[in-house]
């Protein structure tokens, strides 16, 4: 998302991102703090307020032991679980005599380092009563949301009838960490920030991290003063971290933010994602706002249930997507010297890729010569756009931009009016590779922030200050020149149609020249047939041995079984690791599953990280047993720096009447079942 920052500003900013808010010496007064020494015997510190909670001085805590003033039935229960822990595995609710009144308070425990940080808060047992069958109502309204929005909504309408804030918003983080506020229940008090656009500046890097370690941070009264730790630790000692509790005091520049944002109370929950943060959960009140300890947990079970229930309508959507992608591909299959040239190939598919990716444009090139179909620059820039490609971008992966007119591209070739260019690489030729070229158009687009960034900054005592937004008016920012992003799951597509086109123009290739030019044909043959990177079979050649094997099958009623394998977590391998390292863990791969296989068996990479063994005259538990032998010998493999490769593997059985897309659909279906169930297994059609 587009956001202009100053030199000056930025350098401001990393200023402030070096503020050790995790170990502010104080924490909220609501509730007190007590540390300890590693073995739970002496109290180092405790919160000035622990007269107003547990009706003892700081001088009497201090001198009293852990189990005297706490209790020795929860200090060993402390003591135990924290000698294998860094906290406690779950809060606990305990019971004191203070001042002739039996008060309940709720416990948090962890480790810092050599010491112990114990927390207590008050809970109010009334609220106790109404909270379940509340609580259950809601889980059952987010259960049954079928679409991300409804979800959302259902998330922000439940927590604010927990909560009673003045406003609950989910916003969710873009690449570049500023937040949008894609859902939102509001009181008519407060303005609505739905729609709206907020910085990265306003949750740096460093508080990203603590919603990391502690998913929960609440502020019940932002107008209070912070209760200092006694007595304060002399410079020599390492600052405590509070990361881990609920009653971590606020830094001073947040509590600016929220008095300028009118907000005497808030809490926050991380929404997380699959590498990293997804979002945030906030509420805003317009006073402050006592939650008893349960409420919020309640909270917290509201988001993480509706974080579950979102990815499971995301991969839903990406399952969705990626059988429009498959039905391209089988398409682009049955195209096999069904066409004269690559125009006519262009003329026949290019609108469901239109359709697919989202594009105003698709231009092919090969052979010097460019073919295309809907909106795209005219052939000679399109053709420059090619020579560009070829000088700057070496390698097998795509190029792509929802910017033209920032890159160097632009710089070279007239591309007026084009915002985004995804470039797929297909090597045709072995002086000058051919492209898939898919163009959209540029769009203009309205950004609505939340504040100014001119009020990010003032003086103080002579020096420049970065400092909370002062004014929350709504700014608009209008963006030209640019396009939609080009989302990761596109670009995957855009490589296998990339894969798909370059065989198939290949395939024609051998055909046309099979008479005149032997040893040519046998070229292009090994690579219409074998992937490059695996050396085993590619997907046009393991989808002939399908069609034959399911022909015997037809015959002589020979059985036929197919199994489709899919590398887990293999995002986070290229991520971590890279994609040169991912490349080499196919190719491991591939040769793991070479060795385990009988000679009846045949396997080919489908695309990506997936395979397909077509185990020929195989029984269903025969396949079974073998996909099984296959899972365990590559989950014993040594992958080197990656570490342990895993397979989820789907089975299924030729029947009368199948063809190639129906065997391979379900050994697909069967396949996402096993991911569904925890990966690192088999299932068969019979599982489904």
């Amino acid at each position: 998302m587009p956001l202009k920052i100053t030199p000056e500003l930025a350098a401001l900013q990393a200023q402030c991102n070096r503020e050790a808010v995790h170990t502010p010496g104080a924490i909220q007064p609501a509730g007190c703090l007590f540390h300890l020494d590693h073995a739970l015997t002496t109290t180092i510190q405790v919160s000035a307020n622990i007269g107003q909670i547990l009706g003892v001085s700081v001088t009497q805590a201090l001198d009293a032991t852990p189990s005297g003033l706490l209790g020795a039935r929860l200090i060993n229960r402390l003591r135990r679980e924290l000698q294998a822990n860094e906290r406690l595995s779950g809060s606990l609710l305990i019971s004191r005599q203070i001042e002739g009144h039996r008060r309940r308070f709720r416990v948090i425990a962890y480790r810092h380092q050599q010491r112990v940080v114990i927390e207590l808060e008050p809970v109010r047992s009334v609220e106790e009563l109404r909270l379940l069958p509340a609580v259950n109502e809601r889980l059952a309204r987010i259960a049954g949301a079928e679409t991300t929005d409804s979800l959302l909504q259902a998330l922000v309408q439940a927590v604010r009838s927990l909560t009673g804030h003045d406003r609950v918003m989910v916003y969710r983080f873009d690449a570049d960490w500023h937040g949008t506020v894609v859902a939102e229940s509001r009181s008519e008090q407060v303005f609505g920030y739905l729609g709206h656009s907020f910085p990265a500046s306003d949750i740096p890097p460093q508080v990203r991290a603590l919603y990391r370690i502690n998913p929960v941070r609440s502020i019940p009264d932002a107008t209070v003063a912070a209760v200092p730790l006694v007595p304060a630790m002399d410079t020599s000692a390492e600052p405590l971290d509070l990361s881990p509790g609920v009653l971590r005091a606020v830094s001073p520049m947040h509590l600016r933010y929220l008095h300028n944002m009118g907000v005497k109370s808030a809490l926050s929950i991380a929404i997380p994602g699959d590498q990293d943060l997804w979002g945030l959960l906030a509420c805003h009140g317009l006073e402050p706002l006592a939650l008893s300890p349960l409420v919020r947990d309640a909270v917290y079970t509201l988001v993480h249930m509706a974080t579950q229930r979102l990815f499971l309508l995301q991969a839903r959507d990406e399952t969705a997507y990626l059988r429009r992608v498959q039905d391209c591909r089988e398409l682009l299959a049955d195209d096999q010297l069904g066409f004269q040239d690559p125009l006519e190939l262009l003329q026949r598919r290019g609108q469901e890729w239109l359709t697919l990716f989202s594009a105003s444009g698709v231009a092919l090139l090969h052979h010097g010569q460019a073919y295309s179909t809907g909106l795209v620059p005219e052939n000679n820039a399109l053709l420059r756009t090619g020579r560009w490609l070829n000088t700057h971008h070496q390698g097998c992966g795509i190029w792509c931009s929802q910017h033209l007119a920032g890159t160097p591209l632009a710089t070279e070739v007239e591309l007026t009016g084009y915002g985004g260019l995804l470039a797929v690489p297909l090597p045709l030729e072995a002086a000058q590779r051919g492209w898939l070229l898919l163009f959209r158009v540029e769009r203009l687009k309205n950004y609505r922030w939340a504040g100014r960034l001119d009020a990010l900054s003032h003086f103080e005592n002579g020096q420049r200050l970065l400092s909370p937004l002062r004014s929350f008016e709504t700014w608009v920012e209008e963006v030209q020149e640019q396009s939609e992003p080009w989302l990761l799951r596109e670009q995957r597509a855009a490589l296998d149609i990339g894969e798909d086109v370059t065989v198939a123009i290949l395939v024609k290739a051998i055909s046309d020249l099979n008479a005149r030019l032997t040893q040519v044909n046998r070229r292009l043959e090994g690579i219409a047939t074998t992937d490059a990177l695996t050396q085993i079979w590619n997907r046009y050649r393991i989808e002939q041995a399908i069609e034959h094997d399911i022909s015997l099958a037809v015959r002589v009623g020979r059985p036929s079984a197919l199994l489709l394998l899919d590398v887990d977590f293999f995002k986070r391998i290229n991520d971590h690791h890279g994609h040169e390292a991912g490349d080499a863990v196919l190719v491991t791969l591939a040769a793991v599953i070479n060795q385990t296989l009988r000679d009846s068996d045949y396997l080919g990479r489908w695309g990506g990280e997936e395979f397909v063994i077509l185990a020929s005259g195989c029984s269903l538990a025969d396949a079974r047993t073998l996909a099984e032998r296959i899972r365990q010998a590559v989950g014993a493999t040594d992958f080197g720096s990656v570490g342990t490769v895993t397979l989820s593997i789907g089975v299924s059985l030729w029947r009368p009447g199948d063809s190639r897309k129906s065997l391979v659909t379900r050994a697909d279906m069967a396949m996402y079942a096993a991911k569904q169930a925890g990966r690192n297994r088999v299932m068969t059609e019979e599982d489904l």
